[in-house]
């Protein structure tokens, strides 16, 4: 019960997250735009962006949207409170996990709150991310393991085929890496794998051709109402070549081991324990294994992919927590607030000052030689100094109230206090930035009226749900801007992208993130010299993750 009441306490702190956080683009606003183009035409079988056929990512996350939009409305935060939801549910799991591998209350307990005090996993709890989701289903995969190692083995085939089925619906095979591997290594930590492993790895593919087949059931109507090419991308494309030539975010080996103790914090620098009690679990503890088995060769695979983004690891995390619980309840650990205590007041400290510093930027020798943009300064200079006293007073409390008798729970919850009280400054003094309503209402406006308008450079939908567009926002490179104009004189040109430097002026400019979403009369385009195209490509135009 007193578990309950600290997650709940969680779930608190990072209400007003969900609620007031607005869609980030570029991937936030693009999920919502495709979940949108589903809801409008009523296509739930193949997912649809700006009119064509979505294949990067499975359709269950946008079946999931449009249930909360069913239930609480066409919001981004009713999409946020379902993430948030499916979070809750994963601590709840987690916590089931670790009690049916060890009856020990407070190992359940510790671990628990070692993951919900992880930065990253408070900083990704509502976010409108597949990886979010995904963590929930190989839970639910994992107690099918769980059941295995319990010699029950009907109900194990069938939970582990529901959690690799949902996981291949949310995010696709990359579940069998985060859930698989686990099972794969059942007998290093599990009796009944050892004494069974015929009948163990039997259940193993027994439950990967389930999870299959429940993909399945979706993967192959969607393949042929979508045609070959769709087919192709989500068999091959979304699977085959991002393992062997990821197109994407593409990281050196070491670059995992780089952000994983940032995504770790608070544990990484609170922690500390004899050596012995870090390679001894693991000889001693069927909790320390099952983590490590879940973590370690999932997480090696990761970093051999040469396609890398911190949230990837994000199903990993629970592992992670469990193995740093059972060494935090060996002898000679302990927890030392104070390092973390003076990293909040030093954050909380900057974020404070972070509006005068936007402010004075060009008085301030070391600032001004960084050569910010006016638009990155303005941003900043709106952030309201409130949230870095917060941050100065919950790490001013930890430093010197509590840093004597720090307790994992006063860290866990000072560590989720610290991730909304970021999440919510970005929100106040961002958020009006990313706002893209107004430029969305003029799109939709002129679809309406008929008037033909096009986005230089592609927009990833950024302007689909905002805008409850109901046709595609036509796409027009930069090679092709002056032809489109001259067959268009009457339209109109909008674009997000800095990196254009036309000389013509605009009818209308927009702060959008650090620049501005700009809007041209083709006929000024066409009276203007065009400069020569950009060489450099943005980095929003990179495919998604």
């Amino acid at each position: 019960m007193l578990l309950a009441d600290w997650r709940l306490l969680w779930l608190l702190l990072l209400l007003p997250v969900a609620l007031f956080l607005p869609a980030m683009p570029i991937d936030e606003t693009r999920y919502l735009a495709v979940a949108w183009e589903m809801r409008l035409h009523g296509d739930f079988l193949v997912p649809h962006l700006n009119g064509m056929p979505y294949s990067d990512k499975p359709p269950l996350l946008f079946w999931l949207i449009n249930l909360g939009w069913f239930v609480a409305g066409m919001h981004a935060w009713a999409v946020r409170l379902g993430v948030l939801a499916s979070s809750f549910a994963s601590l709840y799991l987690f916590g089931r996990v670790v009690r049916r591998l060890d009856p020990s209350p407070a190992l359940a307990q510790n671990a628990t709150l070692l993951l919900l005090g992880m930065i990253y996993f408070a900083l990704f709890s509502s976010a409108i991310m597949f990886d979010v989701v995904l963590a929930t289903w190989v839970l639910v995969a994992l107690h099918g393991a769980l059941d295995l190692d319990a010699q029950r083995w009907r109900r194990g085939i069938g939970l582990l085929a529901l959690g690799i089925g949902l996981g291949i619906l949310t995010k696709g095979p990359v579940v069998l890496l985060d859930a698989g591997l686990v099972v794969a290594f059942g007998p290093w930590w599990s009796e009944t794998a050892r004494a069974n492993k015929g009948r163990w790895y039997g259940a193993l593919g027994l439950g990967v051709l389930g999870g299959a087949a429940i993909a399945l059931a979706w993967a192959i109507p969607a393949a042929i109402a979508g045609g070959d090419k769709y087919a192709d991308a989500i068999f091959l494309h979304q699977t085959v070549d991002r393992m062997t030539k990821s197109f994407a975010h593409r990281r050196p080996l070491w670059w995992y081991f780089m952000v994983l103790p940032a995504m770790a914090l608070p544990w990484t620098l609170v922690m500390r324990a004899p050596w012995r009690a870090w390679y001894a679990s693991f000889h001693i503890s069927k909790s320390a294994r099952f983590g490590i088995a879940w973590f370690v060769p999932a997480f090696t695979v990761f970093c051999l992919v040469s396609g890398k983004q911190p949230h990837y690891l994000l199903p990993l995390l629970p592992g992670l927590a469990l193995y740093l619980a059972v060494v935090l309840g060996s002898d000679g650990a302990r927890l030392r607030g104070r390092v973390f205590g003076a990293l909040l007041l030093l954050a909380g400290t900057a974020l404070a000052a972070l509006p005068y510093l936007a402010a004075h930027a060009h008085d301030i020798g070391v600032l001004d030689r960084l050569h910010l943009t006016e638009s990155s300064l303005r941003v900043f200079a709106g952030v309201w100094p409130l949230w870095g006293a917060l941050g100065i007073v919950l790490g001013g409390w930890l430093l010197f109230v509590r840093a004597a008798h720090a307790s994992l729970r006063a860290l866990a919850l000072s560590s989720v206090a610290a991730a909304s009280i970021g999440m919510l400054a970005l929100a106040q003094g961002v958020g009006p930035y990313v706002d893209v309503s107004a430029a969305a209402a003029r799109i939709a406006q002129a679809q309406a009226a008929g008037k033909p308008i096009a986005h230089l450079g592609w927009h990833h939908g950024l302007f689909e749900f905002a805008g409850r567009l109901t046709q595609p926002l036509e796409k027009v490179d930069y090679e092709d801007l002056a032809a489109w104009c001259a067959a268009h004189p009457d339209g109109e040109i909008v674009t997000f992208y800095t990196k254009y430097q036309i000389a013509a002026k605009p009818e209308l400019e927009l702060p959008y993130r650090f620049g501005r979403i700009i809007f041209w009369r083709a006929a000024d385009l066409l009276a203007a010299p065009l400069p020569a195209p950009p060489v450099k490509v943005d980095e929003d135009e990179t495919p998604e993750d």
